[in-house]
């Protein structure tokens, strides 16, 4: 079975070979110092993803248990308590599975609505809200709504069933799982939001949808094997290039592209993932994301001819799942007859080609990430690929990529605001 592999050929002649030589002697050390289990324990739960143990039967099981029950099921977390299983939820959920509701994101009340007029015309409700210490306000706030909102449709009696809550042991939402016999998943203490998709935090939904985790998980730790088995690895050598190319050569903007809409919520996970461990200090990589080829038609022509300070993270797929073949129509005089015969897969290969070619050429360093195939397997690469290059980046630029106080400053002017 193939990997996927990091593309550096159309970033590498933007570098000066020997000041990244020195950068990436800090990325090396930062890889050694990410691996060494005995310091930061209490930040690094996330480079062991889930075991199959006990506790994973048990969640397995609730989720068989809703996937043959419920035609709803709503998701209700912010941020890295949900980014991830959303990703992977809207590029590969299987028929049959109930739909996925997402609440908990927003403090919106024409979005919060709208989730509840969604779910009016469904027959089994059953939700899972996730919050690590339970004190963020988009899920606190939409779970006392729905909580009423399950009452009102099925009383007190029935709802325990019906609702799953994922939170550190000796949190209060671990105390009113308790009170009220809600089923409890643990959000491990040592994992931050935006690391925690090969945790219950994001396994748990994905399950719910007909994901399958074994080949996620298999997937993860074939990385984690290979990022082990060679130092000067292709996280290392991602870290140290965007890091020399924004400190070095003044690139201080990275676009995640895809020419699979598909990958349009794993960007919002790339994102957060950086943008959160990254903005230190007055400094860091700004991330942000475009979905091709739509974008070619408004950002693109920045990336072809704006400034150049921004580098391209492009995500290949080789072998899209599905196909489209365009048909002979000789009669209509529409004056795409040149694509008789093409199929769209191929179509959009020659446009993702002519993108990277047409930016590196203009000036823009591309990083290309390679999936032989959109499965499970390789989005078990894909996420715990980024996390360990995201942490190594964030180390080698002198930050820790594990805190993100800047995420609480307006938490605190926002909760006194409320009277909090």
């Amino acid at each position: 079975m193939k990997d996927i592999r990091i593309d550096f050929s159309m970033a590498l002649p933007f570098a000066d070979k020997a000041a990244l030589e020195g950068v990436k002697a800090q990325a090396l050390k930062a890889q050694e110092s990410l691996w060494d289990l005995g310091a930061e324990a209490d930040v690094k739960g996330w480079l062991d993803p889930m075991p199959q143990g006990a506790a994973y039967q048990a969640m397995m099981e609730k989720a068989k248990e809703i996937r043959e029950n419920a035609d709803a099921f709503v998701l209700v977390g912010v941020g890295g308590s949900n980014q991830a299983a959303r990703a992977v939820i809207k590029a590969l959920q299987r028929p049959g599975t109930p739909e996925v509701f997402y609440a908990g994101n927003t403090l919106s009340a024409p979005a919060l609505r709208r989730v509840l007029t969604g779910l009016d015309g469904k027959k089994e409700i059953y939700i899972n809200v996730i919050a690590k210490n339970f004190e963020t306000l988009e899920p606190g706030s939409h779970f006392r709504v729905l909580r009423e909102y399950l009452v009102r449709r099925y009383g007190r009696e029935d709802i325990a069933k019906r609702v799953v809550l994922t939170g550190t042991f000796g949190s209060r939402l671990e105390e009113i799982a308790k009170e009220n016999g809600f089923t409890f998943l643990e959000f491990p203490v040592p994992v931050g939001g935006r690391y925690s998709v090969l945790t219950p935090v994001g396994l748990f939904p994905m399950a719910v949808a007909g994901i399958d985790l074994p080949a996620l998980l298999a997937g993860a730790e074939r990385m984690k094997a290979m990022l082990l088995e060679n130092t000067d690895n292709a996280a290392v050598c991602y870290a140290a290039l965007r890091q020399h190319l924004y400190k070095g050569k003044g690139f201080d903007t990275e676009v995640l592209a895809a020419f699979e809409p598909q990958l349009d919520y794993f960007a919002k996970w790339w994102v957060q993932l950086f943008g959160e461990s990254e903005g230190k200090g007055k400094q860091g990589i700004f991330p942000t994301a475009v979905s091709c080829s739509e974008d070619l038609h408004s950002l693109g022509q920045y990336m072809q001819d704006g400034r150049r300070s921004l580098t391209e993270t492009f995500i290949s797929v080789e072998e899209p799942d599905g196909s489209v073949v365009v048909s002979p129509d000789p009669g209509f005089g529409d004056r795409f007859d040149y694509l008789d015969g093409v199929d769209f897969v191929d179509i959009n290969h020659a446009a993702e080609t002519a993108t990277v070619k047409a930016h590196y050429e203009g000036g823009v360093p591309c990083f290309r990430v390679v999936l032989p195939k959109l499965d499970e397997y390789y989005f078990g690469q894909l996420f715990y690929f980024f996390m360990v290059a995201c942490a190594i980046s964030g180390k080698t630029a002198g930050i820790n990529p594990f805190d993100q106080e800047g995420v609480e400053a307006y938490k605190r002017t926002m909760f006194r605001m409320l009277g909090k």
